[in-house]
């Protein structure tokens, strides 16, 4: 997984130095863009019509042939949620009388797939297509090392007031002592664009639908007071 790391140099940052206390306060800032590695994928299937047995026994064929395929593409069934069928009623209105009449059934069933490998995800789309699956939403992209990539905006974003202590202690011909005082801000998570999809066409190949990935940007700023020494 590629990262790539940019510190943030900003100079309308609030910055305060007191000859009294010898304390200067400056805000740290790091970013970091990762290309995803893995996604959520929600799918389902959807049918319309007057049998509500035969779609019915259709939806579960549906969704039992999908998790045949996560199993054939070695995805763990705890990755894997399905939800219950959704049954319901349909009606129309008849302009003249007014009255409401009942015009057939809508039935559904949603998957959710955590896509732990993200090459799989073009795999995925086009074989559940085949399966019967007629509703894709765009997927939901992720990061393995979050965590570890959020200890290291902390780090970079601590540095980075150090640097930026530094060169305002330097005109005094002072030095940055110990830091007194860090906050830190919650990290800032910006997820790629969607997945660019067209409406599924059920004649045409998911393939020759376009989608691209691009990359997750994290923030993270930091407001640090260090001492200031002689």
């Amino acid at each position: 997984m590629k990262k790539f790391i940019l510190i943030l140099c900003l100079f309308t940052i609030t910055t305060n130095i007191s000859a009294q206390s010898s304390t200067v306060t400056v805000e740290g800032k790091a970013e970091v863009s990762v290309t995803p590695d893995q996604a959520i994928l929600n799918l389902g299937v959807e049918m319309e019509g007057r049998d509500l047995s035969a779609m019915t026994k259709r939806v579960a064929e549906t969704t039992n042939a999908f998790l045949r395929l996560t199993d054939d593409m070695n995805i763990k069934r705890n990755d894997v949620m399905t939800s219950g069928v959704n049954i319901n009623p349909k009606y129309r209105y008849e302009n003249k009388t007014g009255r409401r009449i009942f015009d057939g059934y809508s039935i559904s069933r949603s998957i959710q797939v955590d896509i732990k490998n993200i090459n799989q995800l073009g795999s995925i789309i086009e074989r559940s297509v085949e399966q019967g699956i007629n509703n894709i939403s765009a997927p939901i992209f992720r990061v393995s090392q979050e965590d570890q990539i959020i200890q290291s905006l902390h780090s970079l974003a601590v540095e980075d007031a150090l640097k930026r202590a530094g060169a305002l202690a330097d005109p005094l011909n002072a030095t940055v002592g110990k830091a007194l005082k860090i906050d830190a801000s919650s990290v800032q998570s910006i997820a790629p664009p969607m997945m660019e999809m067209r409406a599924l066409d059920m004649s045409s190949s998911v393939a020759e639908q376009s989608y691209s990935v691009g990359q997750i940007k994290f923030n993270q700023s930091v407001l640090a007071t260090f001492e200031i020494e002689n």
